[in-house]
């Protein structure tokens, strides 16, 4: 999926979740007897705030769901060395860095694009893989920034799964039209070219699904982020990590 193809998704969602609100405003108004003009003036006032507050805090929502921890500089050193210098090595925007203090192996983006990128990463991850193993697991999400796939992820967790997830069979309709399958192998793709050591990534992913643990603070809506996701997710990728595994072997 091209960079601009997920934008304008994201984009589409959040008119879309514009729109909604702003009948719904209008009909609740009208309803408690506000003239018709009016109320659908004061439902798009309405509308306009929620959509603006929704696209401007929707990763901060997510890493308060995780229980992530913004990283003192200098707290886990090698970590942010690594990150710092894979960012200046492969032409990246150094992301925000946050922890999560928990045994499961894991790591995931959230954010808008790269300049407003997030990576959250478990003590787990961080105990668990190599040096030349979580550079492969990085250069990942570092790549879902800059193509614009965590946006997209982010938007469907927070306008489609969370208020959704009652009804899954409708969650999983929905962003199987949004996603195109192969989009977490191609993510995989552009992260080995860039290491290219698609050993490393491999290994890494093939660890942490070896594992299994998932973190503690783990809200069905976002799981998708995971770049391990759960079997039990409400948004599902097109390839599991075992499928991931055998692809990138085969390079």
């Amino acid at each position: 999926m091209e960079p601009h193809q997920a934008v304008r998704r994201s984009l589409s969602l959040f008119l879309l979740w514009f729109l909604a609100n702003s009948i719904i405003f209008a009909v609740l108004l009208a309803m408690i007897g506000i003239t018709i003009l009016y109320a659908v003036l004061i439902a798009i006032f309405l509308s306009t705030t929620t959509t603006v507050l929704a696209y401007r805090r929707m990763e901060l929502r997510i890493i308060a769901k995780v229980n992530a921890e913004a990283i003192d500089k200098g707290s886990y050193p090698k970590f942010e060395n690594l990150v710092e210098g894979l960012c200046v090595a492969h032409g990246f925007r150094n992301p925000n860095l946050f922890i999560i203090s928990d045994s499961a192996p894991n790591m995931m983006m959230v954010g808008k694009n790269s300049p407003q990128g997030n990576l959250i990463v478990t003590t787990g991850l961080l105990e668990r893989v190599n040096r030349v193993e979580l550079e492969g697991l990085i250069t990942h999400e570092l790549s879902r920034i800059r193509n614009r796939l965590a946006l997209l992820d982010c938007t469907t967790a927070v306008l489609v799964a969370k208020p959704f997830v009652l009804l899954p069979g409708f969650v999983k309709w929905l962003t199987a039209k949004l996603f195109a399958s192969w989009s977490v192998a191609e993510t995989d793709l552009q992260a080995v070219s860039l290491t290219r050591y698609p050993t490393a990534l491999a290994s890494a992913l093939s660890s942490l699904n070896i594992d299994g643990r998932e973190p503690r603070a783990n809200p069905k809506f976002c799981r998708h982020l995971w770049i391990n996701p759960p079997a039990n997710a409400l948004i599902e990728s097109g390839f599991s990590t075992r499928d991931r595994v055998a692809a990138l072997s085969e390079l």
